[in-house]
């Protein structure tokens, strides 16, 4: 088969069609079709949609797409043909600044190589030749990046990316935007201006850990009654501590008031790209003395790894 070549310049296009099938595992088999999407919903809530355009396959090669989580909000994004040999990998991180969201393609490195070993029948699996900035892509919207082609296939392979900020109002789903934190009547500085929304919210305290909210009892999990929402207020006692959330909206509203639920883990340290660089090593966004929020469907960013 033909090697993977040719990478095409970043570019942004308008394109509002948004095509959406939840997974944890995203295998995109490909083969004579213009474009396929997935959508992973991030730890803050915020929905990615990204769609592989083809350009014109002749048929004679069948390529598959697989996105693997690799740390925080960062993913593997690895082109696979019929064989299940790797023609293209590459590794693909978000951002969230306010209402926008920006993303970062990342050559597929020596930390790649350690987690695919023989990825490519023991060669170097074609990637970018260096970090290549996408975005920032506002709610709705959609920016690109070109990839690969294969010659002779008709195959020109590009990347979509769009977001959705989830503001679903069903009951016990929360909503934290521009949060403000107590503890002891004691306002701490952090970040919590934009909007996140999700079945369950989260609040890292430097120094304290990660506090994980429910509206609801989650089986198999620590969960405790500690408090209560009333509007735009969570309020809640752990360790003898009085922590106090307020935001600029209600954090409920179907119903607007109800039971708060939380896990303390004083041990927590928050992982990926949301507060700490690629080296793992610098503050980047939130200082290092800040809190910060974030939200998910989905208690396995945070409660299982």
């Amino acid at each position: 088969m033909r090697r993977a070549s040719a990478k095409f310049p970043d570019r942004l296009n308008r394109d509002n069609e948004v095509v959406k099938q939840a997974a944890a595992l995203f295998l995109l088999t490909i083969s004579g079709v213009a474009a396929q999407t997935t959508t992973v919903s991030l730890s803050n809530g915020v929905e990615i949609v990204i769609s592989t355009s083809l350009g014109h396959p002749t048929g004679e090669e069948t390529i598959s797409v697989q996105m693997l989580r690799a740390s925080g909000d960062s993913f593997y994004r690895i082109f696979r043909d019929q064989n299940h040999l790797a023609v293209f990998a590459y590794e693909l991180s978000f951002a969230l600044s306010g209402d926008r969201l920006s993303a970062t393609a990342h050559p597929a490195g020596e930390e790649f190589a350690k987690t695919f070993p023989g990825a490519d029948g023991g060669k170097p699996v074609p990637t970018l030749a260096s970090d290549q900035q996408i975005g920032p892509i506002s709610s709705g919207k959609k920016a690109s990046i070109g990839l690969f082609h294969l010659e002779g296939m008709g195959l020109s392979v590009v990347d979509s990316i769009s977001m959705e900020i989830n503001q679903h109002n069903e009951a016990g789903r929360m909503r934290l935007v521009g949060v403000k934190v107590f503890v002891n009547k004691i306002a701490l500085s952090g970040t919590g201006a934009f909007a996140v929304s999700g079945r369950y919210t989260m609040l890292y305290i430097p120094g304290r850990g990660g506090f994980f909210f429910s509206t609801e009892a989650v089986p198999d999990k620590p969960f405790i009654a500690a408090g209560t929402i009333d509007r735009d207020r969570m309020t809640f006692s752990v360790d003898n501590e009085t922590y106090e959330v307020v935001a600029s909206a209600p954090i409920l509203t179907n119903p607007d008031s109800g039971a708060l639920w939380v896990v303390h883990d004083p041990a927590y340290q928050p992982d990926g790209n949301w507060t700490l660089t690629r080296d793992a090593s610098k503050p980047q966004g939130p200082a290092a003395s800040e809190f910060f929020v974030a939200a998910s469907d989905s208690l396995d960013w945070w409660l299982e790894r």
